[in-house]
């Protein structure tokens, strides 16, 4: 390589590095995230060996590969911007990588355009710019073509083994890269005459030997796994031209603009020039490519027989096209719904496609305004998609986009920072929700204040103050907990996080373990058989308080139910509530139950859970006296 191929691939992987490592702190980290960085980060602490990995879209848990890949960064800085530097740092080789293949196999001006709109194609960059399984999967798939072209067209018969391997890895990464197996089969069959048979064996071992873990996992399930398996095969299969449509969405790069949610897109497409015409001339680039190879191919079949026609190129477009194309048909009929990220194994095939038929129209079109429009072409395509993947950084990292992409990971960052700092050894985060398996933000911050003891409220239902000194990190929200925590004079505000535009904030208090006073107190004490004393209550009949102290901490679960009374007695609503994790002695907590009716009086007390075995009210003596406690609405 020259020294200006050198300096225009430097500048190129410039520009891919810059989209896909710049501004980390701008990526995503919900609750896929979040539980993916806390299973690798376990393993990168050495306390657990995954046998898989987090739950799929399919209904199928993902194999612990992802796992695996993403704990080596946290071996050396355990924090997710590792983890997300990690990925853009693998979707970066992936470009080199490229741009090494079709410099090797045909030459570095049609490597270089391949790679110039391989590092600016926008959904290229947002999927690698977080902690996502399939955001790995371009560097394999890059090196399971490569691997591909060493062993059938140059006949490097031991690089059968890492195609295989690498095919093994990428179906192991994301259940789409199973898309790719019948161009593997499709390439053994055509070139069976160059394989040799034992390096396939050994490559079929490989791939096998990755997948020991999960077939261990598979095997302890028994039952259960092979019920999932059958419960996804026993779905209809249906035909719809969704893998077109979404193929070409993401290869071209248009609709990067769902990120921004269904109330926010229009906001940002205000805020950038239509730029869908070029966008679909990349898609037409990648298209002509596709036709470019064809003819070459069929050139080289009809010309076969004369020696010194003889090229790898066709057999190579040949190579790319089934690449291309076979995964795409492989979803039209399908079990489950197609998703836009399933053509992630796509990458960067139309890119290399379109670069090497615009390398062939430099080569025919000798004239200069001919040449200069040529260069326009890519260079305008990439400008444009450059701008755009700018444009949505900045707009999500700034704006508020509710059904679109979460709340950036530097904010989030940023409060777990400073719930640490505030020096308590509670802290408790008060948001929708209480359960880190399923509820986005107590996820999130499972993951960020490891190390650090904290517990859940759903503001929706409970509030918590604590007998001593804690941190309350307040989520944004209205909730009625959410409420009582900001009516608390027995807290001061430590530090306040603003999010984005139209998110609202963060606050961060610290309580001295001075209690609130509880409205409507009961003149006698209402111990229960768990240790829990039911103290007051207040509100109405539509939002109805119940304030309750806790006991210490219990291994058993209970819930707290409220039945609304008529004054005949009847029963005119119901709810019960879970109550929260981790109870800490001496908690004075209420809980919030929206019975919406109308009645004169509520019954609540306790039940466990799951034996629904009744919790007993105490007399003064210590003895069960029933199992529910009445409570006068007033009027």
């Amino acid at each position: 390589m020259s020294k200006r191929d050198w300096l225009f691939l430097a500048a190129v992987l410039a520009l891919a590095a810059l989209l896909r490592l710049g501004w980390p702190g701008v990526t995503e980290f919900k609750l896929d995230e979040a539980h993916l960085y806390s299973l690798a980060l376990d393993m990168a602490e050495f306390k657990a060996f995954p046998l898989r990995g987090i739950g799929s879209s399919v209904g199928l848990p993902n194999s612990p590969i992802s796992v695996y890949l993403f704990a080596l960064p946290l071996l050396i800085w355990k924090s997710p911007l590792a983890a997300t530097l990690f990925v853009g740092l693998l979707n970066t080789v992936s470009v080199a990588l490229a741009y090494g293949m079709v410099r090797r196999y045909w030459n570095g001006r049609a490597a270089l355009i391949a790679a110039l709109l391989y590092a600016a194609a926008p959904w290229a960059v947002i999927y690698s710019r977080k902690i996502w399984a399939q955001d790995l999967l371009p560097l394999f798939v890059t090196g399971w073509v490569f691997s591909a072209l060493l062993a059938f067209v140059e006949s490097r018969r031991k690089w059968l083994i890492a195609h295989l391997v690498l095919l093994g890895l990428i179906i192991q990464i994301h259940f789409s890269g199973i898309a790719l197996l019948p161009v593997t089969v499709l390439l053994l069959i055509i070139f069976r005459k160059r394989v040799d048979w034992r390096m396939a064996g050994w490559g079929a071992v490989g791939a096998a030997v990755t997948v020991i873990p999960f077939g261990i996992y598979a095997v302890k399930q028994g039952g259960r796994w092979a019920g999932g398996q059958g419960s996804l095969l026993a779905r209809p299969v249906q035909f719809s031209l969704d893998a077109l449509k979404l193929s070409a969405l993401v290869i071209q790069g248009t609709d990067i603009h769902s990120l921004a949610g269904a109330q926010a897109f229009r906001v940002f497409l205000a805020t950038v020039p239509d730029f869908n015409p070029l966008l679909w001339l990349g898609g037409l680039l990648a298209l002509c490519g596709l036709g470019y190879t064809g003819i070459l191919n069929t050139q080289y079949r009809i010309l076969h027989k004369q020696p010194e026609t003889f090229s790898p190129k066709p057999e190579i477009g040949f190579i790319f096209a089934l690449w291309l194309v076979l995964p795409i048909l492989f979803f039209i009929p399908h079990l489950t719904p197609v998703y836009p990220h399933y053509f992630i194994i796509l990458f960067p095939a139309p890119y290399l496609l379109a670069g090497i038929f615009l390398e062939a129209m430099l080569t025919r079109f000798q004239a200069v305004r001919h040449k200069v429009l040529l260069w326009l072409l890519p260079l305008a395509l990439a400008g444009s998609q450059v701008w755009l993947s700018l444009a949505l950084l900045n707009f999500i990292g700034t704006q508020n986009t509710p059904g679109g992409f979460g709340t950036p990971l530097g904010m989030l960052l940023d409060i777990g920072r400073k719930a640490q700092a505030t020096g308590t050894d509670d802290v408790l985060i008060v948001s929708e929700g209480a359960d880190p398996s399923g509820d986005s933000v107590p996820a999130v911050f499972d993951a960020l204040l490891r190390g650090t003891p904290h517990r859940f409220i759903d503001a929706r239902t409970t509030a918590v103050f604590p007998a001593r000194a804690a941190t309350i990190v307040l989520w944004p929200g209205i909730a009625p907990g959410t409420r009582a925590y900001h009516a608390w004079d027995g807290a001061n505000v430590f530090a306040t996080v603003s999010l984005r535009a139209g998110e609202g904030e963060t606050m961060i208090i610290v309580g001295s373990g001075e209690m609130p006073v509880v409205p409507n107190p009961r003149e006698a004490s209402a111990l229960l058989g768990n240790g829990a004393e039911m103290l007051g209550s207040g509100g109405d009949s539509h939002l109805w308080q119940l304030w309750w102290r806790a006991p210490g901490p219990s291994e058993a679960q209970y819930q707290v139910f409220a039945h609304l009374l008529k004054a005949n007695g009847e029963r005119a609503a119901q709810v019960d509530l879970s109550t929260y994790a981790n109870w800490h002695e001496g908690d004075l907590v209420t809980n919030y139950f929206a019975l919406n009716g109308e009645g004169v009086a509520v019954r609540a007390g306790m039940y466990a859970y799951p034996s629904l075995e009744g919790v007993s009210v105490l007399d003064v003596n210590g003895n069960p006296a029933g199992e529910w406690i009445v409570f006068p609405i007033s009027p």
